[in-house]
């Protein structure tokens, strides 16, 4: 399984990993009345990865299926949620991991689970959520909530003719009919809860000379800016700012130049004043 944080607004990306490619899948639901089989075939092969996004606005996609489901922003967690299940048919089914194990890695041993199938859950809590059982927890302290993969005490059952296949279990509905909080807002929520500031968030240099800007609420539309620098010799030109149309209304990226040499300045340099201005 692979976790990654987007630097961007803390969004999740979670991938199962497993070798190889599948030419079609089979659902089921353990609703009474859609329990029947169907295979549905693909257009062309695919990855048997599975990937989901969750989203700092509450949005989770599951990109196997093409499911949307709603939870809470991910700053305001506030109960476990189980986002994901996976079933193996036995342990010794997995593909064996052949590179080397990173820093950041955990590694789940579980040589003294006894032969069968064993099933997992990806729960999504808060971030003083205590998990049951044997799992692994990664806590986003800041932010104020958890992942945690946890072993199924009891591994969830499956049609006898999907007895012998991996199997993933998708939630048919999350905490929320709608999304609970706007993109944008969401994306302000994220940088507060990591710096802890209240107002704008202005983020030292990247290793490229890019300083992120943080507004403190969205803005009605990309608003047009004003930087005066300390040092006179500094400037800030327009080629020298980045916008997205995604984080337009939040977000500011630009980098500081010397006026003469053309030289891009990679360390904090003093900022006299800022003005943003969008129109009310």
């Amino acid at each position: 399984m692979v976790l990654e944080t987007s630097d961007r607004d803390g969004s999740l990306s979670l991938i199962i990993r497993r070798e190889g490619i599948s030419t079609s899948r089979t659902v089921w639901s353990v609703r009474s009345r859609q329990q029947e089989l169907k295979t549905i075939q693909f257009d062309s092969p695919r990855s048997k990865n599975k990937r989901i996004t969750i989203h700092q606005s509450g949005r989770v996609n599951y990109h196997e299926n093409g499911t949307i489901l709603f939870v809470a922003p991910l700053t305001q967690t506030a109960q476990p949620f189980s986002i994901y299940g996976y079933r193996v048919p036995a342990l010794d089914r997995l593909d064996v991991h052949e590179d080397d194990i990173a820093e950041e890695d955990a590694v789940f041993d579980l040589t003294d689970l006894p032969e069968g199938p064993v099933s997992f859950s990806v729960i999504l809590g808060p971030r003083d959520f205590t998990p049951h059982g044997r799992s692994i927890k990664l806590g986003f302290e800041g932010e104020g909530y958890s992942i945690t993969l946890q072993v199924d005490p009891v591994t969830f059952a499956v049609p006898p003719d999907l007895d012998q296949h991996f199997t993933t279990l998708t939630p048919e509905r999350g905490l929320f009919p709608k999304q609970q909080m706007a993109e944008c807002q969401a994306m302000i929520s994220y940088h507060q809860a990591l710096t802890g500031a209240k107002d704008t968030i202005l983020y030292a240099p990247n290793g490229e000379g890019v300083i992120r800007m943080i507004f403190s609420v969205p803005m009605r539309i990309a608003p047009r800016y004003k930087i005066e620098l300390a040092d006179p010799e500094l400037h800030v030109s327009d080629q020298d700012t980045q916008r997205d149309g995604r984080s337009e209304k939040v977000m500011l990226k630009f980098k500081v130049r010397h006026r003469k040499s053309g030289q891009i300045i990679r360390q904090p340099i003093a900022i006299k004043s800022i003005e943003l201005d969008a129109e009310l």
